[in-house]
C-alpha cells in the first residue's frame, strides 16, 4: 500500500511540473506575440 502511494505521489509530482511548464511557456509566448 505504501508502495502504491509513493507512485502516486511521484506521478502527481510530474504531472504538477508538467503543468507548470506548460503554464510557463505558454505565458513566455502570450508576452513574446503581445
Amino acid at each position: 500500500m505504501s508502495r502504491h502511494l509513493r507512485q502516486l505521489g511521484w506521478f502527481v509530482l510530474i504531472w504538477a511540473l508538467s503543468v507548470l511548464a506548460v503554464g510557463t511557456v505558454g505565458l513566455l509566448i502570450r508576452m513574446i506575440l503581445h
